[in-house]
C-alpha cells in the first residue's frame, strides 16, 4: 500500500514538473571557429540561445600563443560583459549595461581578488565605446539583424571589404 502511494506521488510530481517546463524553450549552442587573416591567430566562439534569444556568448581569440577571453551574458535589457585580456585566465573587468536605460556600471578586478568600481572617466569612456560599437553595427548590418545571423553578416562584410581592397589595388596598377 505504501509503495503504491509513493509511486502515485512520484508520477504526479513528474507530470507536474513536465507541465511547468513546456513553455520554456530548449537551450541550444552554436560554435564558430575561424582563423584570423594571414595565419595571425584563431577565434573560437560559443553562443548559447534559449529559443532564439542569445543568453551567453564566449569569445576566445588566440594570437601568438596567448588566448584572451570575453563572455557576454544577456538577460532582458541587461547585458554583462566580462573580459580577460592578459591570457592568464583571470577576468579583469566586468561591465553591466542596461540597453533600455543606457545605465552602465563597471568593475576592475585586482590581483588580490577584490574588485573596485570604474572611476567616472573610465565609466564615461566605456559607455561611449559601447554606444559607438552598437551604432557601428546597426549602420553596417542594418537594424534588427538577429544575433544568430550576426557572424554570417560580419563575414559577408569582411568579404566585401576584401573585394574592395582588391579593386583598389588593381586600380593603382
Amino acid at each position: 500500500m505504501k509503495i503504491g502511494a509513493i509511486l502515485i506521488l512520484l508520477c504526479s510530481l513528474a507530470y507536474a514538473a513536465e507541465e511547468k517546463t513546456t513553455d520554456i524553450p530548449e537551450a541550444n549552442r552554436k560554435v564558430v571557429d575561424r582563423d584570423l587573416p594571414n595565419g595571425k591567430g584563431h577565434i573560437h566562439a560559443e553562443i548559447f540561445y534559449r529559443g532564439k534569444t542569445r543568453v551567453l556568448q564566449i569569445d576566445q581569440k588566440t594570437v601568438a600563443g596567448q588566448t584572451k577571453t570575453e563572455r557576454i551574458f544577456a538577460l532582458g535589457d541587461v547585458t554583462v560583459y566580462e573580459t580577460e585580456d592578459d591570457g592568464e585566465g583571470r577576468f579583469r573587468s566586468v561591465i553591466l549595461f542596461n540597453d533600455k536605460t543606457k545605465q552602465i556600471e563597471g568593475f576592475v578586478g585586482k590581483r588580490d581578488g577584490t574588485a573596485v568600481p570604474f572611476d567616472a572617466k573610465a565609466l564615461a569612456t566605456t559607455k561611449e565605446q559601447l554606444e559607438l560599437w552598437s551604432s557601428f553595427w546597426s549602420e553596417t548590418l542594418g537594424k534588427g539583424v538577429p544575433t544568430d545571423k550576426f557572424l554570417e553578416a560580419a563575414k559577408a562584410l569582411q568579404d566585401k571589404l576584401k573585394d574592395s581592397e582588391k579593386r583598389k589595388a588593381q586600380d593603382h596598377k
